[in-house]
């Protein structure tokens, strides 16, 4: 008969090593600090041996500990590529799709109970880009529409799903100076990711941005919501300001230039697709062009 410890609390133990924490491991695993202190207080007790020891506010291993969690943490590992795998090979009603925040909040989750009216078994999960890219063997797609930080170049993995449009805008009564193709503001509203968007967009729209000054944010609403409030102007997607732009809490000087073809999908090629997936881009590639009109 083969003897196992205390399966259950595994995860709780590569967590913790991991993170140096239990009050971290326990927010990522969804548990309370004091289940995964009684979990691996009764793993330890199991081993007959230390598994941590106190280290400032969080916790490291023993010599002990470090060698059995570096064992489960890669056991976990290939248990979890392995389930990834399995579960792949059924027709999953579930999607994981990755987007950024502000997409997700201001143009696909208002129009996402449209989707759930043809397909009311489907699960779309979301999963946030960012400064940190996902890993694409890992989503049923990543959408894609930033053109201006980077370009499709020839990948092939790429399904394109519409156009994109990139222009400058800003509260009214701002204070900006529109003189022909130059655009003189105080400050511009930037979010903090690499790439000169301002400058490829400059290039692209044959015109010129003068400002004083730039703050940072760190995600696209925020920049929105700084050029609402008045505190400079900003550079954004058409989609994602159109209730905006429609009322007139936000004006844009020199309109939007179009990039055709350039809203997307990245479709990973080592990943087995699912037939939901499908139904999924085929949607938003209509629900794209419906907003575009």
């Amino acid at each position: 008969m083969k003897r196992l410890p205390p399966l259950n609390a595994l995860p709780a133990l590569e967590a913790t090593a991991r993170l140096g924490s239990m009050s971290a491991a326990a927010d990522e695993l969804g548990r309370t600090h004091g289940a995964i202190s009684k979990q691996l207080a009764h793993l330890a007790e199991q081993a007959g041996v230390a598994l941590f020891r106190k280290d400032g506010q969080g916790v490291a291993l023993t010599p002990e500990g470090e060698k059995f969690a570096k064992t489960v943490g890669g056991s976990l590992q290939e248990i979890e590529a392995a389930w990834r795998g399995l579960t792949q090979l059924a027709d999953s009603p579930t999607l994981d799709i990755g987007i950024s925040a502000t997409f997700a909040m201001r143009w696909l989750m208002p129009r996402l109970p449209r989707f759930y009216e043809r397909y009311p078994d489907a699960q779309v999960n979301f999963r946030m880009t960012g400064k940190h890219w996902l890993p694409e063997e890992q989503m049923d797609a990543i959408l894609t529409w930033d053109r201006l930080r980077w370009q499709f170049g020839g990948r092939t993995d790429i399904e394109i799903l519409g156009d994109v449009a990139f222009g400058i805008v800003h509260a009214p009564g701002l204070g900006v100076d529109v003189k022909e193709h130059v655009l003189t503001v105080k400050n511009r509203c930037v979010q903090e990711l690499p790439g000169d968007v301002w400058g490829a967009y400059q290039t692209l729209a044959g015109v010129e941005v003068v400002s004083e000054t730039a703050t940072a944010y760190p995600h696209t609403f925020l920049v929105i919501e700084a050029a609402l409030a008045g505190l400079g102007a900003a550079l954004v997607e058409r989609r994602i300001v159109a209730e905006e732009l429609a009322d007139g809490r936000l004006v844009a000087p020199f309109g939007f230039t179009l990039i055709k073809d350039g809203f997307g999908a990245i479709v990973s090629q080592r990943k087995r697709p699912k037939r939901l997936a499908r139904a999924f881009l085929g949607w938003l590639r209509e629900e794209a062009a419906t907003a575009a009109q």
